[in-house]
């Protein structure tokens, strides 16, 4: 396989900026730049410098240091997106073999390890698999955590999505598609309430954390339509008063950044897809799924009129020309559409 013209640039570049010594610290660190760099580019480019950053590291620590942890981490995270699971499921057991060595089996460093794990037997669709590991980091946080707020809440989140999927176990293609079970779906809307709970806590009711929680909480179950478009309306009104925060977010590539970037990116969609007769939501699936774009005309005249001028000029200005001459012209008519029910 022919280089990518990123690695031999980065190789290049390693070549004149690297220290003298090979197996020092500040090599290691120059390896995890480039990987950051290539992401999400090329995925095995990002592997090759952290593999190079490993070696330096093991040499200089030991394969069953603590020190090098977050990079086996990383590394399974990366493996997971790109995706490759049973390499993810590698390094993460690497993780947490070592830090279980080090701290015991039931030390609070160990939930985000079991958590991201559950997040892979999700992905692979093992449910039994998918089960234990969440519930095991549930029951490490209760044993460990402040009884004012003994979840974190994404092992909250993680369980949200169980009960939520776990009616596709034994699933086979052409089958009738699984319906959750009225019980899964009490389950699922108390896990995405304490979720929500657990955040405000131990962040505070504007933190980034909070606002991501609040939008997968409006957009994982059926609410009444206005109950949803309030709390949607609230949060835009936190993110883009605290748009700095929320951005920083997007430079560094790890599971939790991932879930606060892809909730708080939906923030408007929660609100103009409330216009919409078509797919979106997840008690809508069995709907076509050819979206009526004027429904985001709708959406923001509503944000318009209801939240923020300001706000409803940020988001037109993301959508194409066309779109905002269409956005632009519903914004003009002096009646309102009422969102669907």
């Amino acid at each position: 396989m022919a280089m990518s013209t990123w690695r031999a640039d980065t190789l290049e570049s390693y070549e004149r900026e690297k220290f003298p010594e090979d197996i020092s610290i500040e090599n290691a660190l120059l390896c995890e730049k480039y990987s950051d760099e290539l992401l999400p580019a090329s995925w095995d480019d990002a592997i090759f410098w952290l593999k190079k950053s490993l070696d330096i590291r093991e040499t200089l620590y030991g394969k069953d240091s603590l020190q090098n942890i977050s990079l086996y981490e990383r590394m399974a995270y990366i493996y997971a997106d790109k995706p490759s699971y049973n390499n993810a499921l590698k390094w993460y057991r690497k993780a947490l073999r070592i830090r279980e060595k080090a701290v015991g089996k039931s030390d609070l460093s160990l939930v985000e390890d079991y958590v991201c794990i559950a997040q892979i037997y999700r992905y692979r669709k093992d449910y039994e698999e998918y089960a234990k590991n969440i519930f095991h980091a549930k029951h490490i946080e209760e044993d460990n955590r402040p009884t004012e707020n003994p979840v974190s809440f994404y092992v909250y989140q993680e369980l949200a999505d169980y009960y939520s999927k776990r009616c596709w176990a034994g699933y086979k293609e052409g089958e009738a598609l699984p319906q959750q079970t009225e019980e899964d779906i009490r389950l699922q809307k108390e896990a995405l309430q304490n979720m929500v709970a657990s955040a405000q806590k131990e962040y505070g009711a504007e933190s980034c954390e909070a606002v991501a929680c609040l939008e997968k909480y409006i957009h994982d179950i059926k609410l009444p339509v206005q109950e949803r478009l309030e709390i949607a309306g609230k949060i835009l009104k936190i993110y883009y008063a605290n748009i700095d925060t929320f951005e920083r977010y997007k430079k560094s590539y790890c599971p939790l950044n991932d879930f606060i970037n892809h909730t708080t990116s939906r923030i408007a969609a929660d609100i103009w897809f409330s216009w919409s007769t078509d797919f979106w939501f997840p008690w809508t699936i069995g709907k076509k799924r050819n979206l009526d774009r004027t429904s985001i005309g709708w959406g923001i005249k509503w944000i318009k009129e209801n939240i923020s001028e300001e706000i409803a000029e940020k988001l037109i200005m993301r959508f194409n020309p066309t779109d905002q001459k269409m956005i632009r012209e519903i914004i003009s008519q002096e009646q309102m559409k009422e969102p669907v029910n």
